[in-house]
């Protein structure tokens, strides 16, 4: 980062990473920019409020000197006019309605202080002018004045009273230099200290980079939780249960892999040997077409095995569930009819207890193909002569979808693990064991995965499935709810 902005920046899984100035130099940044905006707005505030004050005091002292003024003349003559003393720095004088001068405080002040133009709009209250560039003879550097014009009762003339702006205007500009000094000074340190404590703030942001950088893929670690209930420290936290549970998910995929890998062993060598045997001389038709037949057994493992493994993958995904309303009762009578023939070969009774109509929200495919892995796992198990009981219903708290067979039920050891991937018997691994059927009559071994697949039906649903042991009777019990 060399604190140029080099490109627009790229999204990454949602996040996007932009080339930018560091976030200190932009904090840092932004609280001196608001530093200088309070700044100005205070110095113009204070210097227009100190220019205003200073104004309205020279507004009343010439008040206060036109009425001497007036006073003074009234006692006296207009011979008299340049014995009158006013303040310092103010004059006085009487103006006839044409401009002209007639009296004058200061006599080397030989010009009026206003020019007949501005007199013509002068009421009885009088008025105060604004004089630029005058002419004062004795004082000529002096160029700005004050002025208060009222005109005199009974009389063709005008009582005019000037003051210099100078003490006004030395004020403010003495005022304004010191204050951009001090706001030079201020602003300063409102960089240096925002800068610093910026630092000091993403310090601890900067060692949790540092230390997730440090990470490896499979370090069981995480950040060190510093500070005391703060943002740093929540972050902190929140990032360590995101990394326990990428290092959950990363353990489950790896034993995933390799049960799968397990399990793909066993027929990938059984037709590895089947076709060394093929390939030996002297082979009769017989013995080719009983290879023939094993490995097209074993190459109908490997495809429900990888159709299983797809299934989980989709299931998975962001967009496994397509929300529609369906009747569920609809959905379990189909169900019931598909295993119909195969039930009646084992001589057990599927029985189905719903509403005759059940209108509920969810994915009806979806929601088939989990009703139909536990009933093929339920004729697996259900000895002849018993029944399978499949009920739903749905209330407020959501559908319930409930399986029950009368058959051995599930061991201690299954099941607290029984919704895990290639998680079976120790009897379900031998071939003669692991037989049960499809849904289409097909038998074939089981893998452990159709109870996997349905909880993660379930749960792209945003609900889960349960597994106990029957109290009123022998045989297992699998809830659906959603």
């Amino acid at each position: 980062m060399n604190g140029a902005v080099h490109g627009a920046g790229s999204t990454r899984r949602g996040v996007r990473v932009s080339f930018a100035l560091p976030i200190r130099w932009r904090i840092a940044a932004a609280s001196t920019l608001a530093t200088l905006v309070l700044l100005v707005g205070a110095g113009l505030l204070f210097i227009t409020t100190l220019g205003e004050g200073l104004q309205a005091s020279l507004d009343r002292s010439l008040r206060s000197s036109v009425n001497e003024f007036t006073t003074q003349l009234a006692a006296g003559s207009t011979a008299s006019a340049a014995r009158i003393r006013l303040a310092d720095n103010t004059y006085g004088q009487i103006l006839g309605r044409d401009g002209t001068l007639k009296v004058s405080t200061t006599p080397a002040l030989r010009h009026a202080l206003l020019p007949a133009g501005r007199l013509t709009s002068l009421r009885s209250a009088g008025r105060f002018f604004d004089v630029t560039d005058a002419n004062t003879g004795a004082h000529p550097h002096e160029r700005s004045f004050r002025v208060l014009a009222v005109p005199v009762r009974g009389s063709s003339t005008v009582a005019v009273v000037g003051a210099s702006r100078e003490v006004v205007d030395e004020a403010t500009d003495r005022a304004a230099k010191q204050l951009l000094v001090l706001g030079a000074a201020v602003l300063l340190a409102a960089a240096a200290g925002s800068w610093l404590l910026a630092r000091s703030a993403l310090k601890p942001v900067e060692r949790m980079r540092a230390q997730a950088a440090a990470l490896q893929t499979l370090d069981a670690g995480g950040l060190v939780v510093t500070g005391a209930g703060d943002e740093i420290q929540r972050l902190a936290v929140t990032l360590n249960e995101l990394l326990a549970r990428l290092h959950t998910a990363v353990d489950r995929e790896r034993s995933f892999v390799a049960d799968a890998g397990h399990e793909l062993r066993t027929p990938l060598t059984v037709l590895r040997g089947e076709l060394e045997l093929a390939q030996r001389p002297g082979r009769s038709p017989a013995q080719l077409a009983e290879t023939i037949s094993i490995a097209s057994e074993e190459t109908e493992r490997l495809i429900r095995l990888a159709e299983d493994l797809l299934v989980l993958a989709r299931e998975d995904g962001p967009d496994a569930v397509r929300w529609t309303r369906f009747d569920v009762s609809a959905v379990l009578n189909d169900a019931r009819a598909r295993t119909a023939s195969i039930a009646a070969a084992h001589g057990v009774t599927v029985r189905v207890q719903t509403p005759p109509t059940l209108l509920v929200d969810g994915d009806p495919d979806r929601i088939r193909r989990a009703v139909d892995n536990l009933l093929a796992n339920a004729l697996r198990f259900a000895p002849s002569g018993t029944e399978i009981h499949v009920a739903a219903r749905s209330d407020n708290d959501g559908t319930t979808i409930e399986v029950a067979d009368a058959g051995p039920g599930f061991s201690d050891e299954l099941l607290p693990v029984a919704f895990e991937r290639f998680r079976r018997d120790d009897k379900a691994r031998t071939r003669s064991a692991g037989t049960h059927y499809d849904h289409e009559g097909y038998q074939h071994e089981g893998y452990g995965l159709g109870l996997a697949i349905v909880r993660s039906i379930m749960r792209a649903h945003g609900g889960d499935a349960t597994a106990e042991n029957r109290a009123d009777g022998p045989g297992g019990r699998v809830v659906l709810h959603w």
